[in-house]
Parts: structure tokens; sequence; C-alpha cells
């Protein structure tokens, strides 16, 4: 038995998506959607960056996709948070045109092997309580909010180019914390208390997620599907293997018989 798959592809943030936090994690909200219809597969890998990215990217393809090319639906690419840092190491910044590029290159890389691209772009940046949870940060400022802005434009004009969907979790969050662009340009590292906006109801330190953040991505990446992809909708897909109420006791091959539609799984 085969069971179809979506791909979440990208760094920590993708990574820790497994973990419950107040009661929610992301990858486990998607895979109950989805389950007994797609494997929700988690290829998030920390600290990675999108130049990283475009090399092992056709590795995984390589793994998970048949010969036929037909079972892994859809894929989300998440990358830009450690792209757009500044001069904190040799190995995770990446330039704001390189970047572009690279995120081209894994939209057309999963579009040539019949995968569903969702592109997801980084979000915000709170200096100083990434300056309080890590060491390193208390020095230097890594990134603000605008730079982040700027490489979500970047994947969202790709996104653009390439016609396929863009969760912009940069506005998202702007808009759901009810902020303007230049409050969020404000946040610095040294900047007083109570002057600026504390991101700390989305970033836990500073750049990966609470549970509302990966609320507020969980509900983008089903938007994003419904409104491109409906087909990959968990309600058009088939329930795999038959309801056990369905299943012929003098027949017990009919376990085998899938179903369609809303009420497959009641």
């Amino acid at each position: 038995m085969n069971i179809d798959k979506l791909i979440l592809f990208g760094d920590s943030i993708t990574q820790y998506s497994n973990q419950i936090v107040d009661g929610f994690a992301l990858q486990p909200e998607l895979q109950d959607l989805y389950i007994r219809r797609l494997d929700i597969l988690n290829r998030g890998f920390s600290g990675y960056n999108s130049e990283h990215a475009r090399l092992i990217l056709p590795k995984i393809l390589e793994a998970e996709l048949n010969e036929s090319k037909n079972n892994v639906k859809v894929m989300t690419i998440f990358f830009g948070t450690n792209d757009g840092f500044v001069g904190i190491n040799s190995i995770q910044p990446v330039e704001l045109p390189r970047y572009k590029e690279n995120i081209a290159f894994l939209v057309k890389l999963a579009l040539e092997n019949n995968v569903k691209p969702i592109v997801v772009g980084p979000s915000l940046h709170d200096p100083k309580i990434g300056a309080e949870c890590f060491e390193y940060l208390q020095e230097q400022e890594a990134v603000t909010c605008e730079r982040y802005l700027h490489y979500s434009e970047a994947a969202k004009s790709v996104c653009l180019e390439f016609k396929v969907p863009f969760i912009d979790l940069w506005e998202g969050f702007r808009k759901d914390g009810g902020w303007t662009k230049e409050q969020l340009f404000a946040i610095r590292k040294d900047s007083p208390h109570g002057e600026v906006p504390s991101l700390g109801a989305y970033l836990c330190d500073g750049i990966h997620f609470t549970s509302r953040a990966y609320k507020i991505l969980f509900r983008a990446i089903v938007k994003a599907i419904e409104q491109n992809y409906p087909e990959y909708l968990p309600q058009n897909l088939p329930y795999k293997l038959a309801y056990w109420r369905d299943i012929d006791h003098t027949d017990l091959d009919s376990i085998f018989k899938e179903k369609e539609g809303k009420d497959s799984i009641y």
C-alpha cells in the first residue's frame, strides 16, 4: 500500500515544527488533517540556508519519488531566515540576489518533478529577544525586520514568475500583531523597552516560532492548497483502505477498497 506525500522542506523552523508547544505543533496538525490520505514528511534542517537546500533537494526527491514521479504531491519550501543573517559566520548568510536564484532553482526542480510547491517567505526578527536568548547575538545585530522584508519580497517575486503560491509570513505576522512597517523597522537590539513592539507572542527566541506563529503558518498552508491546489485538499483525496464498517467480513479483500469524498472517515 502506497500513501502519497506532502513534504515540509526548510530550516530549523521546519525541523522544530513537530514539537508540541502550548498544545500545538504544525506537522502533527497537518498529519491529523491528512491522516490516511497523505504522509506529512518533515525535511527540516536546522541552520541550513537556500544554498544548502539546492544541494540536498535533488537527493530528497531521489529518495522520496517513485518511478512515475507522481507520489509527492505538495512541498513547502521555507528558507531565508538563515540566508538573511549578516556577518555572524561564514556558513549561513546568503546575499539577496543569490537567495533569489536559489529559490527559483528549488521551485523549478519541484515543478520538473511534478511536485506542487508552496514557498514560505522569512518572517520577522526581534533582536531584543534574540540578544537575551543567544550569547553570540549580544554583541551584534544579526538581522532586522527590514532586511527580512527584502528577502520575503525576493521570494515572492520568484513565485510570481513561476505562478506558484507564496505565503507571506512577514505581512501575516505584521497584520496579526497590528503593527505598521515603520514600527517593525524601528525594532533594534538597543531600542528602549516600551518604545518598540515586542514580538514575543510570535518568536520564542527572536527567530523561532511560538505556537501562535505556527498556527498562522498552518492556516496559510491550508489556504494556499485550497486556493491553488484544491485537488489536494484532504476531502478531495481518497481515504486509504476501507472504513471498518464497510469491510465485508465474508470478503476481507474488501479492505482495500478506498472511498472518495468528505464522508469517508466517519
